[in-house]
């Protein structure tokens, strides 16, 4: 029974849930587009522009496709507020239902909702190694500067989430499709799934990606792929969330998560940063 279950899961979310092609497409003609825009109209000092989010991770959920792209910029820390405001005179006339919001711009092109997120490029700024990829060297940084140079004015988990957004693609990326569409699945799931902390309740997509990844390695480590029992232990999770401690050490180690973090229950750590802390859906 099991096996018939999980196949039934696994087709669902084949032919439910992954994006169709021609919304990946968009996504990525939009990417072009856009970067091409700020790289040649702009007066702003830009190192590079980065899909991201859940298109990036190859976590989203058919047909809710949107884009998230990642603007890093030279010299720059938040709030941004003059970047934001030159993109907005580059994109105005060009997008739909353009607007400022906190970490950047929201739009809409060739129908396609986009987050535009401004973040401050470290990358060298303090350490660098040749041995590093970009998002290595960007988290490096951004981590050696949380610690020893940020100021007390500075909030640890949110000022600086978006800059270590690359860390988080590729740790999804380094998981395998069976991984991807358990996240799809959790975070489908999820929409249709209220609770009293919602309203207060910050990145739940993220979150619920985050368990289904985490459901999907303990499945795999036991040298299976069955949906099913992935599933399983998933709604285990969120159904029994007090004593979790999940973290991952792809992108920092055990050492650079503080005492009291680590004495906290439910743990339950972004991947990308140390710092923040998410509180699953029945804290």
């Amino acid at each position: 029974m099991s096996s018939q279950i999980s196949a039934l899961l696994r087709n669902f979310c084949d032919r439910n849930l992954t994006p169709k092609r021609g919304r990946l497409s968009a996504a990525q003609r939009a990417t072009e587009e856009i970067e091409t825009l700020l790289h040649s109209k702009s007066n702003l000092s830009i190192d590079r522009t980065v899909p991201l989010g859940s298109y990036a991770k190859k976590t989203s959920i058919s047909p809710k496709i949107d884009l998230d792209l990642h603007v890093f910029l030279n010299n720059q820390m938040p709030p941004f507020t003059r970047a934001k405001n030159e993109i907005a005179r580059v994109l105005e006339g060009r997008v739909r239902n353009l607007e400022i919001i906190t970490h950047g711009l929201t739009f809409t092109i060739h129908g396609l909702p986009v987050d535009l997120i401004l973040t401050s490029n470290l990358r060298n700024e303090y350490i660098s190694s040749g041995s590093w990829n970009t998002a290595e060297n960007q988290s490096k940084n951004v981590l050696y500067y949380l610690r020893r140079e940020a100021g007390s004015h500075v909030n640890w988990k949110t000022d600086f989430s978006t800059s270590l957004s690359e860390s988080a693609v590729a740790f999804e990326r380094v998981h395998s499709a069976f991984s991807h569409s358990m996240s799809r699945l959790a975070k489908f799931w999820a929409t249709f799934v209220k609770c009293p902390a919602e309203k207060s309740l910050k990145g739940k997509s993220s979150i619920m990606e985050y368990l289904g990844a985490r459901a999907a390695e303990e499945v795999e480590r036991d040298g299976s792929q069955d949906v099913c029992q992935a599933f399983l232990k998933f709604l285990k999770m969120v159904a029994y969330p007090d004593d979790l401690c999940i973290y991952w050490t792809y992108s920092y180690s055990a050492r650079e998560i503080t005492t009291k973090v680590m004495n906290e229950r439910p743990l339950f750590l972004d991947p990308s940063n140390p710092h923040d802390l998410r509180i699953p859906l029945g804290s």
